[in-house]
């Protein structure tokens, strides 16, 4: 490994005209990125990275972490994916992928999952793969970095690189699940997104490589072809091996050359075929998908000769110019969307790869069901006027201040990224041309080049990446009269209209800055000293409760809750209304300002605008930074007491709605967690609306509700993270603390807690339908539980759940091949008397349905007449302990604690006691709340199907 200094450099931006003087700075390790098979360059690698590359070719990159603390990531990259198929191989890529958990020289088939599960990782959150078109990537994330742990992550890579068996009993055992998810991932979004391919590089290998393969091949592949084609392609000269975590450096670079250094290839490595080209004189073309479950868009592309250049500070400064149009042309497509009845909902300009085929540059705008021609005229139009006017000054200082503060920010918070961002950072890279740098590094870099980053350079990088090429013109929507011919007439329509210079955008003083002459004054102070949460009452009775961690270096967490909520909105449907504050409140704005103007007023600060409810509050919650905590606290309050609810929001309301409904309902999965309330409970509060209910909101009415609440209605506030507890009390003193007094309790809402539940004792099926695949179904039962009143049954239902998983796994999954992923979830509310579910349910072939509820039956009942074993318990229970110890690294969950640390002072025994409860729990106990609760008589059954089409009814009609 060499250090040397690099001295300054004069780059010349020959595409620009322009030059650039930078002194890179400080050190440059160049050794670890040429050893590592990156080409040194003058760019700064970032220094707490170990690399090397072991005698057989395969590459490895080491980082110590301690976020969360005890714990490491794992990830094994190979540079093969489905591009690599020849055409009886389609979908063996990621066939292999499936087959690394079924067997290996070393593990048996079915024995590595449970081995996995004993040391405390979930099938799923913590081991998972995933394949591409150019790559696969294994993902181990241990909870406890153990010397057992440890091992065993390397020890089970080590299986996956070389030692996995295709034995055909097991290869046959897994094609149905592989049918099962490519039934599951056969939607709308990927339909639309083969379409995409197919319009931009039409002859190319993308279009007949897809991940997903084809059925055909996916059935009839004999094990030898998996075998041969793992051989050609799993070899050390083609894999990348991270790990991060909380780990001595050396040991772990010692413990991977020991277990990896003897990996040999066998037989002749493969050879990836070219991905094709594709004609970039090709002339304008338009192309449209339809498609009642996908939503309304346009996209303009412009295509380039594919590039992988070395990075370098020349490329940094580049793109750092092309960051900054892209900042000041997306702020332009978000004015545009804000406005009141706007047609779009939003987007933006970027530029991406077609790897190996072409780059291109892109306009996309997300547009409202029916309005694509008049956002299609904003995309070309913007676009155009970007193109001939270049951007103004204001907007060049907007986007200089957002994206340094967002620079300082990361160098500030980068001790806060975890384990899994940071392997996944380097994952990024493993095949490419590029170097992880560390976030300082970033920073100074841009500080360096700020003034070479003038508004001359930005338009002439904008204007440079739509050089070249001619428009390729999109439109995707739910219906389109017309076709393509209509797009073609709609954008030729649009290029005769005549563009204007835009205009500078002047910022007003934020009018929220002074909430009183006299900050909120102190009445309570006190320290709950076992959690570290000082609770502090104001004179007017806020509560504020305060957890400072070194969890999070640079990063606050807050939560504000003011009473009020579903239980406080009347004459609306209390959910409907739930979901208009979360998706329009922020554009609605506040009182004095446009959200715009908040926007502008913002730049360069982390702040959450914005609010939401809950059951019995409504709240206002989010990240933001010490420096940025007291305007943040003055923002929150001014949501929470002038929420603006300008017409803007039915806008953004309305056209998501549109967007996002008829993809609900082509889900069956998606209609599945919409249904599951009402086939309990016979209320509002848990059901899901209907589309009518969501139409019939009221926004005037919604904000008299929460001006009520605001007037007196008692407010909490939690506060977590890198901020000295002094700082966030003044910051609370001198917003909250300076409102007018309020109650001092929240109200009890104590007859809307008794619901009508529904009567479970008949053994009908709750029938839904779907308006997706007709090959896909769902089977699903929900039993009725309860509320989270008893701790220690809370608990145990959580454990009941893991027990309901796992033997969902084996049979549905790795017996029957019924799904590629059961879902299981359980919940007991605070909420609501006697509430609660737990729920399993699987997206399956239509066929199988009565088979599949019979074994939903038989599960049950096996948990409810036999013990489970010690082993099947530890199993389920060592997940559950390792998440819970692994979240009190987590600012998130002390958020979540400390928010109602005086109001709910009852519950913090909970946190205590709540890793020691689940231990205590045997076989016979856990068997005794399935005896309770999986019982027929509280048990709803779901079936969902797709919709008859129009032509089925008319046949039937006949």
């Amino acid at each position: 490994m060499t250090i040397r200094r690099l001295l300054a450099t004069t780059i010349s931006t020959t595409t620009l005209a322009l030059s650039l003087a930078i002194s890179a700075p400080a050190l440059a390790q160049q050794g670890p990125a040429e050893g590592w098979g990156v080409e040194a360059s003058d760019v700064v690698p970032d220094p707490s990275i170990t690399y090397g590359t072991l005698e057989n070719g395969m590459k490895y990159a080491i980082r110590y972490n301690d976020t969360p603390e005890g714990s490491a990531s794992f990830r094994m990259h190979f540079d093969f994916g489905s591009l690599g198929e020849g055409e009886d191989e389609r979908g063996l890529a990621h066939f292999i992928e499936h087959m690394a958990f079924n067997g290996s020289t070393n593990v048996p088939e079915g024995e590595m999952i449970p081995l996995l599960e004993r040391l405390g990782l979930a099938f799923g959150p913590d081991t998972n793969a995933y394949t591409g078109f150019d790559e696969t990537v294994y993902l181990l994330d241990v909870p406890n970095a153990n010397e057992e742990g440890l091992d065993t992550a390397l020890f089970l890579l080590r299986e996956t690189a070389s030692e996995l068996t295709f034995t055909p009993e097991a290869v046959d055992r897994e094609r149905e699940i592989l049918v099962n998810e490519r039934r599951l991932r056969d939607t709308a979004g990927l339909r639309n997104y083969r379409d995409m391919f197919e319009f931009r590089i039409p002859g190319t290998r993308y279009n007949t490589r897809f991940p997903i393969g084809l059925d055909a091949v996916l059935r009839e592949a004999p094990a030898e072809r998996l075998q041969g084609l793992y051989n050609r392609f799993y070899r050390p000269e083609n894999s990348t091996l991270v790990a991060v975590g909380d780990f001595d450096v050396a040991e772990m670079e010692a413990a991977i050359r020991e277990r990896f250094g003897n990996w040999q290839p066998r037989g002749d490595a493969g050879a990836i075929p070219a991905p094709g080209s594709v004609d970039l004189s090709r002339e304008t073309a338009f192309d449209t998908f339809v498609d009642p479950a996908i939503g309304s868009s346009v996209a303009i592309y412009q295509l380039r000769p594919y590039t992988d250049p070395l990075d370098t500070v020349e490329e940094r400064y580049k793109d750092q110019l092309k960051s900054l149009a892209e900042t000041m042309f997306d702020r332009r497509i978000t004015r545009i969307a804000n406005r009141e009845n706007s047609p779009i909902l939003g987007g933006g300009f970027g530029t991406a790869s077609d790897e190996g085929v072409a780059d291109y540059s892109a306009v996309s705008i997300s547009t409202r069901d029916g309005t694509w021609a008049k956002g299609l005229a904003i995309a070309e139009q913007e676009l155009r006027r970007a193109l001939e006017y270049g951007f103004t000054p204001s907007e060049l200082d907007y986007a200089l201040t957002t994206i340094e503060s967002a620079l300082q920010r990361g160098a500030a918070q980068a001790e806060a990224r975890n384990n899994r961002q940071l392997a996944m950072a380097i994952v990024n890279v493993a095949a490419e041309n590029d170097f992880v740098t560390d976030p300082a590094y970033r920073l100074e870099m841009f500080q360096q080049m700020r003034p070479q980053l003038t508004l001359d350079a930005v338009n002439a990088r904008f204007r440079y990446l739509w050089s070249e090429g001619h428009p390729l013109v999109r439109v995707t929507a739910k219906e389109l009269e017309g076709g393509v011919d209509a797009v073609a007439a709609a954008y030729n329509t649009s290029t005769t209209v005549a563009v204007a210079e835009p205009e500078d955008v002047a910022i007003s003083v934020f009018a929220y800055d002074n909430w009183g002459d006299m900050p909120g004054t102190i009445a309570a102070d006190t320290m709950i000293e076992d959690l570290g949460i000082r609770t502090v009452t104001f004179a007017n009775n806020v509560r504020l409760n305060i957890k400072q961690t070194d969890l999070e270096p640079g990063r606050v967490r807050f939560d504000v809750r003011m009473d009020g909520g579903a239980f406080a909105l009347e004459d609306v449907h209390p959910t409907a209304a739930g979901i208009y504050l979360q998706i329009a409140s922020q554009v609605g704005g506040l009182g004095q300002h446009s959200f715009d103007e908040i926007t502008e007023l913002m730049a360069g600060k982390q702040i959450t605008s914005g609010i939401g409810n809950g059951t019995d509050y409504f709240n206002s919650g989010g990240v933001t930074t010490p420096e940025d905590l007291a305007t943040q606290m003055k923002i929150s309050a001014a949501y929470l007491t002038d929420p603006g609810m300008r017409p803007e929001a039915d806008a953004r309301f309305e056209a998501v709605i549109d967007a996002v409904w008829n993809q609900i309902l082509s889900q069956p999965s998606q209609v599945f967690g919409l249904r599951a309330g009402e086939q309990i409970a016979n209320s509002p509060y848990v059901a899901f609306p209907t589309r009518e209910d969501l139409d019939a909101v009221d926004r005037e009415g919604l904000r008299d509700s929460l001006l009520a609440a605001a007037a007196d209605g008692a407010i909490e506030i939690g506060i977590v993270g890198d901020i000295d507890p002094d700082e966030a009390i003044a910051a609370v003193a001198a917003s909250f603390g300076a409102l007018p007094a309020r109650n001092a309790q929240f109200t009890e809402y104590a007859d809307k807690r008794v619901l009508e539940y529904v009567d479970l004792s008949g053994d009908e099926v709750n029938d839904y339908t779907h308006t997706g695949q007709d090959d896909q179904a769902l089977i699903g039962s929900i039993w009725h539980t309860r509320d989270d009143s008893d701790f220690r049954e809370d608990m145990g239902l959580t454990l009941l759940a893991g027990l309901v998983r796992l033997k969902a796994l084996e049979t549905l999954r790795e017996e029957l091949a019924a799904t590629y992923s059961p879902s299981v979830s359980a919940s007991t509310s605070s909420d609501f008397v006697d509430f609660g579910t737990l729920s399993l349910s699987a997206v399956i072939d239509p066929a199988q349905t009565d088979e599949v509820r019979d074994i939903i039956s038989r599960l049950a009942a096996e948990l409810r007449e036999t013990p489970v074993s010690e082993d099947f318990l530890l199993r389920a229970r060592q997940p559950v302990l390792e998440r819970i110890r692994l979240a009190r690294e987590d600012n998130g969950f002390w958020l979540d604690v400390a928010s109602t640390a005086q109001s709910e002072a009852d519950r913090l025994d909970r946190v205590r006691q709540q890793s020691e409860v689940l231990r205590s729990f045997t076989p016979a106990e856990l068997q005794a709340l399935a005896q309770t609760y999986l019982v027929p008589e509280r048990r709803a059954d779901t079936r969902i199907l797709v919709a008859p089409s129009e032509d089925d009814d008319a046949a039937s009609d006949e």
